[in-house]
């Protein structure tokens, strides 16, 4: 009787444990859903714009695979997504390792600095305790059952997947093709000054102190890396450059600012949310 109990109580803990951190892992991303998106484009397996729908899925995902341990439902399906995810994710992070990144996995966002090694031995404790809970818990007790099982499971996984989205809406579907205001005559004398007056250049106005204008640099930097883009086409202009009098007078006040620009002429704008991957690696590479 004692050890019956003593079962229950660790499957109950141990099912408590996995579906929160889960939630947890798929929340703290969202809360820091620019740092995960850049970190998944930097590797270049993906373009931008799937990029954007791609981290929020895996959210979905984590969330969805929290609400199917918590529930009780599917124990076999579950145990499997879960096993599955652990060890997909493992191996991206052993891919990382190879390769000499050392930068936070972001699976908790900014909540935990996460090198792939420390990564890598926090699933492996997962993937025991998955396995541990399993088998102390083959089939765990479903929450409901009947109609509400019908009605329920669909409704729940479906709204696991559509939060993240809704939550943080991808870049490319709300933002589009914006253009940003900047003062045209400002602009055409700072890149005369600034010799940029010739050939095709993009051109980002930012700030040191401004967190969406390193987000910018790094989204670039990736971006010329993965598409072998010449950097001396990418310029950075920051107050200290031009005088912050003169900034402002051509952003007013709006950063970062990022422009296309053709023989002095500027052809497109975009600010950090709708930089356009495929635009700018046409117009770069002519």
């Amino acid at each position: 009787m004692a050890s019956e109990l003593w079962r229950r109580t660790a499957a109950v803990a141990l099912r408590v444990v996995l579906a929160c951190v889960f939630v947890l892992s798929a929340v703290t991303k969202l809360m820091a859903i620019d740092d995960f998106e850049l970190y998944v484009y930097s590797y270049g397996f993906l373009p931008l714009d799937v990029v954007f729908v791609a981290t929020r899925l895996c959210i979905g995902v984590e969330l969805a695979t929290a609400a199917l341990i918590a529930a009780g439902w599917w124990p076999r399906f579950t145990k499997l997504l879960t096993l599955g995810m652990l060890l997909f994710f493992s191996l991206f992070l052993c891919y990382a390792a190879l390769i000499g990144r050392q930068e936070s996995c972001q699976c908790f966002g900014r909540m935990v600095d996460m090198p792939p090694a420390v990564s890598l031995l926090k699933n492996a404790v997962f993937i025991v305790l998955t396995l541990l809970y399993y088998r102390l818990d083959p089939v765990p007790r479903a929450l409901g059952r009947g109609l509400f099982l019908k009605i329920a499971r669909p409704l729940v996984l479906a709204a696991a997947m559509v939060v993240p989205f809704v939550v943080s809406v991808p870049d490319s579907w709300m933002f589009g093709d914006a253009q940003q205001r900047y003062d045209a005559d400002l602009l055409q004398q700072t890149l005369h000054e600034q010799g940029l007056d010739r050939g095709h250049k993009l051109v980002a106005f930012v700030t040191p102190g401004c967190p969406y204008c390193r987000m910018t640099r790094s989204k670039l930097a990736s971006m010329a890396q993965r598409k072998g883009l010449d950097t001396a086409d990418i310029v950075y202009l920051e107050p200290s450059d031009i005088g912050m009098e003169r900034f402002i007078g051509v952003t007013f006040g709006q950063r970062p600012l990022v422009l296309l620009v053709d023989d002095g002429k500027p052809q497109t704008t975009y600010h950090y949310r709708n930089i356009n991957e495929r635009q700018i690696s046409r117009f770069l590479s002519r």
